[in-house]
């Protein structure tokens, strides 16, 4: 497996894991994994959870770690911001002030509500959710771009009534396509996030239809995340997301310090 950088991955310091980052690790050195890359949740006003994240805490946490750790695997240190139109500001402050290797920008919440749960569907076209969903990252991404690579970017249809029974590229081409032309005109990655098959939709996120027509746009920025809240979880399905990758032709995915690309071959 080439792919020895899990740029996508939670513990503690997220409110949705209780894994401790040093077990993280532990399973990381096991897989004979290179680097990782912690992102952390920052989900502001979310209805059910506190998704803030005690910075202070999390650094202090992740550098007695990398010096831990340092001769043995690359540790660094980033974030997963749920963008939000009232956050951008937060979101931009929040990267300056915190020096950060690494930032995921995740579609979590569409007017507030967040996907995950199936209140957002009820007494709803799917179609309409989805779409509406796809308007807000785009709207989202013309009001925040200071971040490394936009997560999961079809999320929505892990929790759809049908899921992914009725979604393709094809069938919202007229919603992705500007959202893949905007980061390619930004330079700014698309992820490519091994949840999807975790959660056994027999496609990453976003699908491999997806990522072909990014590559056909011009695309070839990638990052690739396991979205791992669970050390059994960690670079998950990997070897499937290399053959992806080197299939539809790309020949690198990168890696970040610093908020710095490299560029590493597949």
């Amino acid at each position: 497996m080439s792919i020895q950088y899990d740029y996508h991955l939670h513990s503690s310091f997220s409110a949705d894991s209780d894994t401790p980052a040093a077990d993280q690790i532990a399973r990381a050195l096991s897989l004979g994994l290179r680097g990782i890359c912690f992102t952390e949740h920052l989900d502001l006003d979310c209805p059910e959870t506190d998704f803030s994240l005690d910075f202070p805490a999390y650094f202090d946490a992740l550098r007695a770690l990398q010096a831990q750790y340092r001769d043995r695997i690359d540790i660094r240190i980033g974030l997963e911001f749920g963008i939000q139109p009232q956050h951008a500001k937060i979101f931009r402050t929040t990267v300056a002030e915190w020096p950060l290797d690494f930032v995921i920008a995740s579609q979590h919440f569409v007017n507030g509500q967040d996907p995950y749960y199936p209140s957002y569907f009820e007494g709803r076209d799917e179609r309409a959710c989805y779409a509406e969903y796809f308007e807000e990252i785009l709207r989202n991404l013309q009001l925040y771009s200071d971040f490394d690579t936009l997560g999961h970017m079809d999320y929505i249809v892990r929790y759809g009534p049908n899921r992914n029974a009725e979604y393709s590229y094809r069938a919202y081409a007229d919603y992705i396509d500007p959202i893949l032309r905007h980061l390619i005109a930004h330079g700014t990655c698309l992820e490519l996030n091994t949840g999807g098959l975790k959660y056994g939709l027999g496609e990453p996120n976003p699908a491999t239809d997806v990522l072909r027509r990014y590559r056909e746009l011009g695309g070839d920025l990638i990052t690739v995340g396991s979205d791992a809240h669970a050390p059994e979880h960690l670079a998950y399905d990997f070897a499937a997301a290399e053959q992806i990758l080197t299939d539809l032709g790309f020949r690198y995915y990168t890696i970040f310090r610093g908020r710095r690309p490299e560029q590493i071959r597949l």
